[in-house]
């Protein structure tokens, strides 16, 4: 993919996003109606369905900061300009998932809790990679020339990485809130297949949007720096 020049992904993700956008809204029209109609919690009641946006949405800000990390890595050791346009196009969704995170997290904290906030390691960690992601949004955006700001923005990418795993493994390393994981679990996941399934509906529709997402801020920003090529020829 990273050998494959940006326009020519473009022109690709262009190719499909309206195939991309069928099917995520499918998906989660589909989700929508497996979490309407699927069986309350026995503890938490209606409350807990809050759980097929908050954890896909963790999912997906844990996901694509890893890929704009190997992407941030594999730009600046090849100097590939692809690269650079995917860590680019990923960091604003990345930053709205994990606003997702916190607010459905609080939500859902203050339903069983009692308190929409605590300094808990899992809520903290969530919090750091918001602030990550904000801050490599404002490194792209405070050099005059995109060249500049992708070498900064890769660095505190790179750097962020080491807060992924922190994010994932801090229930297990710390006594928190939070439960261990469900799903990827040594021995199989241990909710019930109803709600299983429709976790991964859930997750697989909202990945799809955010490729459509994807692949529109991808073009966006081919196009801002055609303009940008082409005001410095004819400077």
């Amino acid at each position: 993919m990273f050998a494959i020049t940006p326009n020519a992904l473009s022109t690709f993700m262009n190719s499909i996003s309206k195939y991309i956008v069928i099917l995520s809204f499918l998906l989660i029209g589909i989700a929508a109606f497996l979490i309407i109609f699927i069986e309350n919690d026995y503890y938490q009641g209606i409350s807990f369905k809050i759980m097929f946006i908050h954890v896909p949405a963790a999912w997906l800000s844990l996901a694509i900061f890893l890929a704009m990390g190997i992407s941030s890595i594999i730009g600046l050791i090849f100097k590939s300009p692809t690269a650079f346009t995917i860590a680019r196009s990923l960091s604003p969704i990345g930053l709205i998932m994990s606003i997702i995170v916190l607010v459905t997290g609080s939500i859902w904290g203050n339903l069983t809790w009692g308190a929409y906030w605590v300094w808990d390691a899992r809520l903290t960690s969530m919090l750091i990679l918001a602030f990550i992601y904000l801050g490599h949004i404002l490194l792209l955006y405070s050099f005059e020339h995109f060249q500049k700001a992708d070498f900064a923005a890769s660095i505190l990418a790179i750097i962020g990485m080491v807060n992924l795993p922190i994010v994932k493994f801090s229930v297990d390393w710390w006594t928190t809130l939070h439960q261990g994981s469900s799903v990827l679990k040594i021995g199989g996941p241990s909710m019930t297949n109803d709600y299983l399934i429709t976790l991964l509906v859930s997750f697989l529709g909202i990945f799809m949007l955010t490729m459509y997402w994807f692949s529109n801020i991808f073009y966006i920003i081919i196009e801002k720096r055609k303009i940008e090529r082409s005001k410095l020829l004819n400077d």
